[in-house]
């Protein structure tokens, strides 16, 4: 985590309120959320790349808390703490800035791993509609032109149209969810198969793959009993085979035995896993101008039988958006994407820099995000976030100095006599001017266009 000279942190909190007004111009009102919340808050939904790099530790009232990796899942629970009947969401539109906190020693340029970096971004909850989604897109890819960043394009994707070709194969849905998470490298070809395969089987997501002996004897004992009675005999299992003291790490008790239970029950077929990575790897290779990508994927969709409404939503949507003025001629549709946080369904985005891959922000919908909070029921939401830091990075020159241009510099005429200086310091700032008192120690690289002697 690093300091901010002067400067920067000007340059910093500018960027910040213009980047909030023009939000604001959408009809978003700022929302603060504390920097610390419980970490079971954003381990329900978060996926275990973002949760391998949360700041988590006990408080003083040993509570397991963590300093905040996103803002959505906070923003979410506010929600849903202020909006009990989830059967009838109400509308909402908020926005935010401020410190997230992951670590990660691999990140790119600006981050270059450091633990602290700062999110800009909007969330829009309580609407479905696709209006929301075209709304949610028109600003996000207005956010760096509102700063002067031009070189840029967005990246489209709609995980419901992946989800409606592996509906075709009747996957499980941590089968889904580890297809999903692979897109990008299911995208660079049939050279990743077998590699993403072997993935599936390790995570024993492949059923038919060998256990340990122990594992092998647990599976025939519990084999047959209903999932309840088979979580009651695992739960005895754990508190017979190890201490009572043995640390669970981020998981309660009640997650390993569901864990165990799956891994135990086995995984899907591999044939059915097989099929659905070809599926998926089909609609990965779909990249380029809505104009011809959309067709393909729709020609994709139709060969596997698969419900064309999400498609049709997906071309509905790109039509609405694509004479946006932050949009036109910088839009693509991109199926190899994947979101690094699992809560996502339905559109996902990102906006990159035309000479890069890195994004500068992104976002997509949530749906189920509210239920793994536990709701009673989901809440249509969606939104998305942009690192400022890179956002600065990506900025043309502005032109930005240590000068003082509005300061006047006030000395003492007479040393031992300072008070005069003081009066007229006072003075100038009732009048709204910044008055510098010359208290000893006048750094060299602050130039003032003005000098009082008093």
């Amino acid at each position: 985590m690093r300091d901010l000279s002067p400067a920067a942190f000007l340059r910093k909190r500018e960027v910040e309120r213009r980047l909030a007004d023009f939000i604001a111009r959408f009809g978003y009102a700022l929302l603060e959320v504390p920097i610390l919340e419980a970490t079971e808050l954003f381990l329900r939904k978060s996926g275990g790349d973002l949760a391998a790099r949360m700041y988590s530790f006990t408080d003083p009232g040993s509570n397991a808390v963590s300093l905040r990796p996103e803002f959505t899942s906070a923003i979410m629970r506010h929600y849903l703490e202020r909006n009990p009947d989830v059967g009838h969401p109400s509308l909402a539109r908020w926005q935010y800035s401020g410190p997230v906190f992951r670590y990660d020693p691999s990140s790119p340029p600006p981050a270059d791993g450091s633990g602290q970096f700062t999110q800009v971004g909007a969330e829009l909850v309580g609407s479905n509609s696709i209006l929301a989604d075209a709304e949610l897109l028109a600003l996000a890819a207005g956010i760096p032109d509102e700063i002067g960043i031009t070189d840029y394009r967005l990246r489209l994707a709609d995980l419901d149209v992946l989800d409606s070709v592996l509906d075709t194969v009747g996957l499980s849905d941590r089968a889904r969810a580890f297809i999903v998470s692979n897109m990008n490298r299911i995208g660079d070809g049939a050279d990743s198969r077998p590699d993403i395969l072997s993935r599936a089987a390790e995570l024993h997501i492949v059923s038919g793959i060998g256990l340990p002996d122990e594992e092998t004897h647990l599976a025939s004992a519990v084999s047959g009993m209903p999932d309840d009675i088979a979580r009651t005999v695992l739960s005895g299992f754990m508190r017979w085979n190890s201490s009572a003291d043995a640390p669970l790490g981020r998981r309660s008790p009640d997650e390993i035995v569901d864990r165990l239970l799956r891994k135990l029950r086995g995984g899907d077929d591999a044939d059915a896993i097989e099929r659905g990575i070809a599926l998926a790897s089909q609609l990965a290779s779909v990249r380029g101008d809505p104009s011809v990508a959309l067709p393909q994927a729709q020609s994709i969709v139709a060969a596997s039988g698969a419900d064309p409404a999400a498609i049709q939503r997906l071309t509905d949507l790109a039509s609405l958006v694509s004479n946006e003025p932050s949009i036109a001629g910088r839009f693509t549709i991109d199926f190899s994407l994947a979101r690094g946080i699992a809560y996502y369904n339905g559109i996902i985005f990102d906006i990159v820099p035309i000479d890069g891959e890195e994004p500068l922000g992104g976002g997509g919908r949530y749906d189920a995000l509210a239920r793994a909070l536990g709701a009673a029921c989901p809440v249509p939401a969606l939104g998305f976030a942009f690192t400022l830091e890179s956002l600065l990075a990506a900025m043309p020159t502005d032109g930005t100095t240590n000068a003082v241009t509005e300061a006047v510099f006030v000395a003492p005429e007479n040393p031992a006599n300072p008070a005069a200086a003081l009066r007229a310091a006072a003075q100038l700032r009732r009048q709204g001017r910044t008055a510098v008192l010359d208290v000893g120690g006048y750094p060299e690289d602050v130039k003032y266009p003005r000098t009082i002697i008093a």
